[in-house]
This record gives structure tokens, sequence and C-alpha cells, in this order.
């Protein structure tokens, strides 16, 4: 019952991250947005998680695991409701930010809540089992986003959250045990502050950094100031004070340090794809929202192939293989993508879909249990706070850059190809220019024009693609620096 209801408030809770994206361009209709500003839906929740999600260890020490799990799902259902209620871009960005700030406790407590419930020889069963809300919730946020959107309104993917934070409440309730507080440790305000502004920092200077012309703008040189400085600041105060934000003992784990760059490069790499493959669908190949949604059902599916293979595999196989496999795995799917043009056939995109889901099930849970073999108990619930930060931050970060390689290749392609569309040249004539596309009359200037840029985004998704190939590739062999664990967990 503890892995039931800790299963329903991770799951609802990550859906929630994903749900979203399919909907915003019908989100900016409704909300007479431009498409920067209705970005900020998504940007606000990860940044305000981020910033919560890395004091979830001194607060479940201060309140308790138990009280601080069910106080988060009360104000994440609560700013449910008010989101799905706005009618202003600024009021969605106020509610979205306090429900990504409430959210954050959730997934750490409920990872550390799994590894306690189990023996150390079978974490990776249970990260297989907690895994499939994981990994498999982003990958099926777009699907019923999709249905709901088309079905009803963009509103009603924050409606559908209530219901399943209301189970994962009452089996808070009822189920899940109280831990010891700790009141001892204070808290480090300065370390916090610091580490909270260059988290923020970072977010904003990536995601209008494309929009502001990068360093050219004062404003983007004076985020990169802070950030610079914030990240010395929270790093010399944490080397020196006594009383430092993240405890000792989890910087010396070099496992667990090595799994968190890994979980950050998951994050990048794989969730991020995430926002990009529905956009995909929907602007560059012409799909309609349902169907786009049903299109990425397989990756769903695929995922959870992975996650049971890797729970199946637990104890047999190196690890380290493992995760290889499954970047191995993401760097294919993404090299498939990048092949395709804006005539893709549906199963060509199913099939790469498949793998590229198959990819995050081989590395999630074989990951999670090598990062947590060597970390002392008492350390799950502040090591798991970091490793959900970490992922989740990798996520909107691989958001950010992967938006604006589309943004700036989508403005240069355009440019390229308009400078090309002359009656001199040879392909802008008969036979090889289809009738509608004639460049001596206003309509046919329009559809060309719209193919133009039709083109133009789908060379930007292909880039994005190919980047996350070289990054995946790349993953691959750096894999081998993770420690082989010892015993059973090895095989």
């Amino acid at each position: 019952m503890i892995s039931a209801s800790v299963m329903i408030a991770t799951t609802v809770v990550i859906i929630d991250m994903t749900i979203a994206t399919i909907a915003l361009p019908h989100m900016q209709g409704g909300l007479s947005a431009s498409q920067d500003q209705v970005s900020w839906v998504m940007t606000t929740y990860f940044m305000m998680q981020a910033i919560t999600m890395s004091a979830t260890g001194w607060l479940a020490g201060r309140f308790g695991r138990k009280t601080l799990f069910i106080l988060s799902l009360i104000g994440f259902a609560v700013c449910s409701v008010l989101s799905g209620n706005a009618t202003s871009i600024e009021e969605i960005m106020l509610y979205r930010g306090l429900q990504g700030m409430f959210s954050a406790p959730v997934v750490p407590i409920s990872q550390a809540l799994m590894l306690d419930s189990y023996p150390r020889e079978r974490h990776a069963q249970a990260m297989s089992i907690w895994g499939i809300g994981v990994m498999f919730a982003p990958v099926m946020g777009p699907v019923i986003g999709g249905w709901l959107t088309d079905e009803y309104s963009w509103r009603w993917v924050f409606y559908v959250s209530m219901p399943f934070s209301l189970l994962g409440i009452l089996g808070a309730v009822f189920f899940i045990r109280e831990t010891p507080k700790n009141l001892e440790r204070k808290f480090d305000w300065f370390g916090f502050s610091a580490l909270a502004i260059a988290l923020a920092a970072t977010q904003f200077l990536l995601d209008r950094g494309e929009s502001e012309g990068w360093f050219d703008s004062g404003l983007i040189v004076a985020t990169g100031v802070i950030v610079a400085l914030a990240f010395y600041l929270f790093v010399i105060h944490s080397a020196t004070t006594k009383n430092p934000f993240i405890s000792p003992g989890i910087l010396k784990d070099r496992n667990y340090m090595l799994g968190l760059v890994f979980m950050f490069l998951l994050g990048v790499l794989v969730l991020s794809m995430n926002v990009i493959m529905p956009l995909f669908l929907q602007n560059a190949r012409g799909y309609p929202i349902l169907a786009a949604a049903l299109v990425m059902m397989p990756r769903g599916l695929g995922s959870l192939f992975g996650l049971i293979m890797a729970g199946r595999l637990s104890g047999r196989m190196d690890p380290r293989l493992q995760i290889a496999i499954g970047f191995a795995s993401t760097g294919y799917s993404a090299w498939l993508f990048s092949t395709f043009t804006t005539d893709v056939g549906l199963w060509a995109f199913v099939f790469a879909a498949f793998f590229n889901g198959i990819g995050i099930g081989l590395i999630f849970v074989p990951l999670t249990a090598v990062s947590f073999w060597t970390l002392p108990g008492h350390l799950r619930t502040e090591a798991s706070t970091f490793t959900s930060l970490f992922r989740n931050y990798g996520s909107g970060i691989g958001v950010s850059i992967v938006i604006s390689v589309l943004s700036r290749t989508q403005s240069t392609s355009h440019a390229y190809l308009a400078e090309r569309t002359s009656p001199y040249n040879e392909v802008m004539q008969e036979p090889h220019l289809p009738p509608q596309w004639d460049i001596f009359t206003t309509d046919g200037l329009r559809l060309l024009d719209a193919e133009i840029t039709r083109q133009a985004m789908a060379i930007g998704f292909l880039n994005d693609f190919h980047l996350i190939f070289i990054g995946a590739a790349i993953s691959v062999p750096l894999v081998m620096l993770l420690s082989r664990p010892k015993g059973e967990q090895a095989g």
C-alpha cells in the first residue's frame, strides 16, 4: 500500500510537468498570449520546482517526511484548480509557479520511501516499480493532455490531477509512517539563497538568450554575471561553513556525484524530447492535437518495456552496461529522427519513438540503484532530493537549449530559403513549381512563404535531434566512470 500511495502521488506530479506541453498552442489562444509568454507556463513551473526542491531535505527533517508529503500534495491540488481557472497569462504563471513549488518535495520523498520500504538487494526492483511512474508519466502526459484538450479544453489538463492527488493524500495519511524530526540542524539561508539565485538565473539566461541576442544584450550579460557570482558564493560558502546547505557525506560519495551528472544528462537528452516531439508532429508534420498525442503513445510503451527489462536484468548484468545501452538506444532514436522530413511516415516515427522510450527505462533504473549503492541510509531523503533536482532541472535546461536551437535555425533557414525564391531560379519555374505556388500572384507567394516557414522549422527540429544524438553518443563511454557495485547488485 505504501508503494501504491507513492506511485499515485509520483505519477500525478510528473504527468503535470508535461501534460500542458501539447496544449500550449490552445492555451496561447485562450489567454491571448504570445508564444514567448506562453512558454513561461512551463519555465516558471520548472524554475520554482528546482528552487524549492533544493530545500526538501531540510524541510523533511524539520516537519517530518509524512507531514511534508501530505502538505505538498494538498498545495499541489489547490494550485492545479487555480491554474485551470486562470483568466490571464499573469495568473497562470503565478499559479503554475506555486504548483511547481508545492510539487517539489513529492518525488524525492517518494523515492526515499521506496528505498526504505525494500531491502538493499531489492533496490533495483523497487526503482523499476517506482520508475514506471517517474519515466512513463512524462511520456503519457502529452497523450492525456492532447485527448483532454481535444475533447474538452486546455483547462482540463490541470483539473484532471485533483482526484489522483486526493488518493495520494489518503494513502499517505493511512499507510506512511512519520519520520523523526531533526530540529537541531539549522537552515543555511545564505547557501540556499545563493543556489536558488543561480538556478533561477541560469534558467532565465537560457530561456531569454536567443530572443535578446545573447551577450549582445546588457540584460543577458548581467544575468551571466549573476549566475557566475551566485555559484561562486555557494561553492565557497559550502566549503567553509560549519552548517552547509548540502550534507558533506553526499559530496564525498563518488558514485552518487557521478550519478547526479548522468541524471542531469538524462533530463537534457531524453526528457527534453517530451516537448519537441509533439511540436514536430503538430507544427512541422501537420498532425491534429489528438493524432499527435496518439502517435506519442508507442514511446510510452517503449519506456514501459525498458523499465520491465531493466528490472529483470537486475543482478544479472553489469548495471553500467544497461545504462550504456540505454544511452545508445536514445542516440539511435535521435539519429533516426534527424533523418526525417516533413513527409515522414507514421510507422517510421513510431519505430524511432519506441526506441527512445526503451532508452528512458534502461537508463533510469540501474542508474538510481548504482547512485545510492554506497550512500548511508540517513542521507537518502536529501540525496533523493538532489537526484530529482538534477533530473528535472536537466529537463528544463534541455528544453531551453532545444527551443533556442530551433528558433535560431528556423530564422536562418527561412532567410536562406527565401533568398533563393526568385523567378531567376530554375526550380521556381514550371514544371518544377506546383501551380499553387505561383510567385507572380499574392496567394501563390503567401502559400509559398507558409511552406518555406514549415521547411525552415523542420530543419530546426532536425538540428535538435542531431544535437541530442551527439550528446547521447558521447555519454555512452562516459558511463564506465561509474564504479561497479559489489555483491548481488553486480551479479
